[in-house]
């Protein structure tokens, strides 16, 4: 599941001094539904709080759901990358650098080998999420959706539509998420109740 991916690899060590780095540079906060693109962007975006979506430009499709202290925008500190944009989910505290001042920062602090394993997990954190959504059957990527809610329901307490949860993370159309769900709800696998997901059995493998 991608939840649990992204929080075992995560370097928090790297991370955390990143972030520690920043601290004399200001902070703003970021209401709900605000939105930062990262098109022709000259910042470095570090959230210290909140919860935020990086989406896809194209079409809004929700990529990541982020809770915790990270940094964005370090892909763009030499290309202008248009392809995502982050919209808050929450108030977000964050500490918009120019890159330039993040840029030398980065340098007198020593910090370019933690800088390079942070952007080496969002990669991984990519190609995995690509892993679960190209080129696989609509059942399989479904599946994977629900071993996620079902984990972000038990551990993280999330109050979670499933119906428009998988359909905001995924391009299926709403009718083929209804069509899997129905038959699983119906097959005993899964136990729904307005939308919600209360119990979850063992999924089989194929559909």
């Amino acid at each position: 599941m991608l939840n649990t991916y992204i929080e075992k690899l995560r370097p928090n060590a790297e991370v955390d001094a990143i972030i520690a780095a920043t601290a004399c540079f200001p902070e703003r906060t970021l209401k709900k539904w605000q939105k930062i693109t990262f098109a022709d962007s000259e910042y470095v975006h570090v959230i210290v709080s909140g919860e935020l979506e990086l989406r896809r430009n194209s079409d809004e499709l929700c990529i990541l759901n982020i809770h915790r202290p990270c940094i964005l925008g370090i892909s763009t500190l030499y290309y202008d990358a248009e392809l995502f944009s982050m919209m808050a989910r929450s108030n977000v505290v964050v500490r918009s650098i120019k890159k330039d001042e993040f840029h030398r920062m980065i340098g007198e602090k020593d910090l370019w080998p933690a800088l390079s394993n942070v952007l080496s997990w969002y990669i991984c954190v990519m190609v995995k999420r690509d892993n679960v959504l190209v080129a696989r059957n609509a059942y399989s990527v479904v599946r994977e959706f629900l071993l996620e809610i079902h984990e972000l329901i038990t551990v993280h307490k999330r109050d979670i539509n499933i119906y428009d949860y998988i359909q905001e993370y995924t391009n299926l159309a709403r009718s083929t998420i209804i069509k899997i769900l129905s038959d699983l709800k119906k097959g005993q696998y899964i136990v729904v109740e307005k939308g919600k997901l209360v119990s979850l059995n063992t999924l089989p493998e194929r559909y």
